[in-house]
């Protein structure tokens, strides 16, 4: 039995602090095989709104990486803020893989551990992302690479459209263990296994402050709503305790046997 857990959108300081405090334990609790992380928000990189506000900083990445997690993952905030070719630099970090593919960063990821080869495949779709390529041809290209070099295939599929997620699910069940929604930092209730063995959830949430929008605090987003108009005002972390996005995957012979939430 091999155990996949995945964390989505880590959200700021607030959600990276909560890691450093809980993820050590978390991972001796639920020992998992693979620990994969989505950290394309640990960062406010520019304070005003603008669609390039996020993104990691070559800091927040080190502190993420000293934990016990094997690979993060992006979406389209991947290339947000001045140090997002250090940071797509990385070994440990991979993007969307249907984007331009001169673009820094790559796209997918083989880790080898505990005995297991475990395919991490990073895609977004053109409801989060309008400027990504199609992602299924994307992914098919990725598969035969893979050919024989891989013996199960995490998906973080980086969406905003529900039926976009679970389409694209239903596309890859049987081929993939899991395919895990990330994007709208908001948890579903839909964890199940697909035909033929996928784990599939159309949002696995954020990990981060809960006292506002995805994260941050609402006045902006509000007074956005309100006037339409351009704003200085700065892109802030919301308040209040932090809620935990993140599934466990239980994978037998390359397919999953199990998907449960973590609640915390």
């Amino acid at each position: 039995m091999i155990k996949l857990l995945f964390i989505g959108d880590v959200v700021g300081q607030a959600g990276l602090g909560y890691l450093e405090r809980r993820l050590p334990a978390l991972v001796d609790e639920r020992r998992p095989d693979f620990v994969i992380v989505n950290g394309e928000n640990l960062d406010i990189t520019f304070h005003r709104p603008s669609p390039g506000n996020c993104g990691m900083t070559t800091a927040s990445l080190a502190r993420l990486l000293a934990l016990p997690v094997d690979l993060v993952t992006g979406g389209n905030h991947s290339w947000d803020g001045p140090e997002a070719t250090q940071v797509l630099a990385n070994p440990r970090v991979i993007r969307p893989l249907n984007y331009a593919a001169a673009a820094p960063g790559r796209g997918a990821a083989i880790i080898a551990k505990n005995g297991a080869r475990l395919g991490v495949i990073n895609l977004v779709s053109r409801s989060a992302f309008s400027a990504a390529d199609t992602p299924l041809p994307a992914f098919e290209k990725q598969l035969a690479e893979w050919q024989g070099q891989v013996d199960l295939i995490l998906v973080d599929f980086h969406g905003e459209s529900v039926t976009e997620k679970q389409t694209f699910g239903f596309a890859c069940a049987g081929q993939v263990a899991a395919v895990l929604g990330t994007h709208t930092h908001v948890r579903t209730l839909d964890t199940r296994i697909l035909p033929r063995g996928t784990a599939f959830v159309t949002d696995v949430g954020m990990t981060g402050p809960a006292d506002g929008i995805q994260g941050y605090r609402p006045e902006l987003f509000v007074n956005y709503m309100h006037l339409r108009l351009p704003t200085s005002d700065p892109l802030v972390e919301a308040g209040g305790a932090v809620e935990l996005g993140a599934v466990l995957v239980a994978c037998q012979d390359g397919r999953a046997v199990h998907i449960e939430r973590i609640l915390e």
